[in-house]
Parts: structure tokens; C-alpha cells; sequence
């Protein structure tokens, strides 16, 4: 394949994956649906950084962030969604998403020599967390004490609730869900 239909190639897989984002995080704008359906709308930034590479997958972190950005301004669900209208909570650590996801993927795989279904489950789970790390550490910053005032606790406990709430089934579902994604991929690759 000559690197034109490659790159073509590759545009596209990020325009799906881009489509993929936005109908997921469209729905998650959905009233009283899951928490845990949050996930969803990662697993496209995940799946980039997987098999395109580090840099698409930050690309495709970054294209998410924005259009959370873009929900919380404009069809925000809560009063928690005005934390989320700085580009610095919902679309800097996004983009760290691909970068350790592809990261962790590319060292599981290539320099451990683990098969790409292991690599894709720790690969999506770290990323997962990595997201979780830095949004509620960007939430801390960029806000301070009006985040933990808002959620009616200390700060501790904030971070304890948002991640065993959060943070665990995003890297649970991300660890169970990304070989799935990963070997359909691969299939249909072939």
C-alpha cells in the first residue's frame, strides 16, 4: 500500500472514531442514563492510540474533550457540568488518554512480547485511569475548594468517592471491552 492510501486509510479510521465519540457522548447526554456509559465515549480515543499510534490517539483525546466541552456548555445535565467548560479539566487530560493507552499497549505488546488482547486490556485500563487522575486533579486545580464544596465533602473523600465511583468501572469496563474492540479490529484488518 503506498503511504497516500495509507494515510487515507488511517483519516478515515479517525473520522469514524470521531462519529463513534460524538454519538457516544451524545448519548450520555441523555437524562437519568449510566454513569458507567461514560466509558463509552473513551473507548474510540483508546482504540486510535491502539492501532494507529500515539499521536492519532491524543489527536482523537483531544477531539473528545472538545466535544464534552461543547455538552457541558451546551446541553449541560448538572450543575457539575460548569466544572467541565475549561479546556483544562475536559479537553488537556483527554489527551492523555492516547498517550498512555497507546503507550502501555505498545510496550505490553512489543517489548513484552504479550499478545495484543493482554495489551489491550491493561492498555485500556491505564488509560482509563489516567483520565480519571487528571481530570479530578485538573477539577482541583482549576477550581479548587468550589469543586469539594460542591460536592459536600473534604477533599479526600471527594477524590475517594469520584474514583471508586468512577474510576474503577471505567478501567473494569475499558479492561473487558478494549480486546473485544481490539480483536474485531484485527479481524477485520485481515
Amino acid at each position: 500500500m503506498n503511504k497516500r492510501q495509507s494515510d487515507t486509510g488511517k483519516l478515515t479510521f479517525m473520522a469514524v472514531m470521531l462519529a463513534i465519540t460524538i454519538v457516544f457522548v451524545m448519548v450520555t447526554a441523555i437524562p437519568n442514563f449510566s454513569i458507567s456509559m461514560a466509558v463509552a465515549m473513551f473507548l474510540p480515543t483508546l482504540l486510535t492510540a491502539m492501532v494507529l499510534g500515539i499521536k492519532e490517539g491524543m489527536i482523537m483525546g483531544a477531539l473528545a474533550g472538545a466535544i464534552t466541552l461543547a455538552r457541558a456548555l451546551f446541553m449541560p445535565l448538572s450543575p457539575f457540568d460548569y466544572f467541565f467548560i475549561n479546556p483544562l479539566v475536559s479537553v488537556l487530560p483527554r489527551m492523555f488518554i492516547g498517550l498512555a493507552a497507546g503507550s502501555v499497549f505498545r510496550l505490553i505488546k512489543n517489548t513484552m512480547k504479550a499478545p495484543g488482547t493482554v495489551a489491550a486490556a491493561v492498555g485500556g485500563a491505564i488509560g482509563m485511569l489516567t483520565n480519571t487522575i487528571l481530570v479530578i486533579g485538573m477539577l482541583f486545580v482549576v477550581h479548587g475548594q468550589n469543586m469539594v464544596d460542591a460536592m459536600g465533602a473534604g477533599f479526600f473523600a471527594t477524590l475517594g468517592v469520584l474514583f471508586a465511583s468512577n474510576g474503577l468501572i471505567e478501567m473494569i469496563t475499558a479492561a473487558v471491552l478494549m480486546p473485544i474492540l481490539y480483536n474485531v479490529y484485527t479481524r477485520y484488518k485481515k
